[in-house]
This record gives structure tokens, C-alpha cells and sequence, in this order.
């Protein structure tokens, strides 16, 4: 059943991504300030180029990795979700590069989606 364990772990990173851009607030970014907005599309831009640059792809399973990677560090240094700090931002960054990769298109459908 090795070809069940790629679909899961993609089914697992795209409920992640999901749930980190409702931690964020992801839905209301029509209500930024245009600042915020070119900031977070800056920080996407970074993460692009990284996972690109690294030989990682632009999926969910990668930017999930990623993203926890982040915060892993993040809260080993005493970060917590809140602010619009560097670390809010480069998230809110993974989180716009999957909803336009589609990363997180299919969560709706939950497990629906490995059969």
C-alpha cells in the first residue's frame, strides 16, 4: 500500500495549510491594508524562490514542511501567532502561495480524496 502513503501525507499538509490560514485570518485579506498585502507577497515571493532554488516543489506537502519548520523555530524562541511579525508574515506568505498553487483546493472533500 505504498502508493496510499504519498495521498495521505497530501491530504494531511493540505489540512495543515488549511488550518494555519485560518489561524492567520487568511479570509479577510480583501480587508488588508495594501502595505500588509505587498509584504505577505513578499514574503510568498522568498518561500517560492527557496523551495524552487533547494529543488523542492511548490506543493502542498512542501509548503506545509516548510511552514512547520517555521514555527517550530519560531516557538522554540518564544513566538506565538498574533502580530503582523516576520514570522505572521512569511506564513501568511506559505498560505498565499498554496491558495494559488490550489494546494489547499481538495480539503473540502477531507479523506473523499484518497479513494
Amino acid at each position: 500500500m505504498n502508493w496510499l502513503a504519498p495521498r495521505r501525507r497530501r491530504t494531511i499538509a493540505q489540512r495543515e495549510l488549511t488550518s494555519l490560514a485560518a489561524s492567520i485570518g487568511m479570509e479577510t485579506r480583501s480587508q488588508w491594508a495594501p502595505g500588509l498585502l505587498a509584504e505577505v507577497d513578499q514574503h510568498a515571493a522568498a518561500v517560492r524562490d527557496i523551495l524552487v532554488v533547494t529543488g523542492h516543489g511548490l506543493g502542498p506537502v512542501e509548503l506545509a514542511d516548510y511552514a512547520r519548520g517555521v514555527e517550530d523555530v519560531a516557538r522554540e524562541r518564544g513566538w506565538r501567532h498574533g502580530d503582523d511579525d516576520w514570522v505572521s508574515l512569511r506564513l501568511a506568505g506559505v498560505c498565499l502561495l498554496a491558495m494559488a498553487d490550489g494546494a489547499m483546493a481538495s480539503i473540502a472533500d477531507g479523506d473523499a480524496a484518497l479513494s
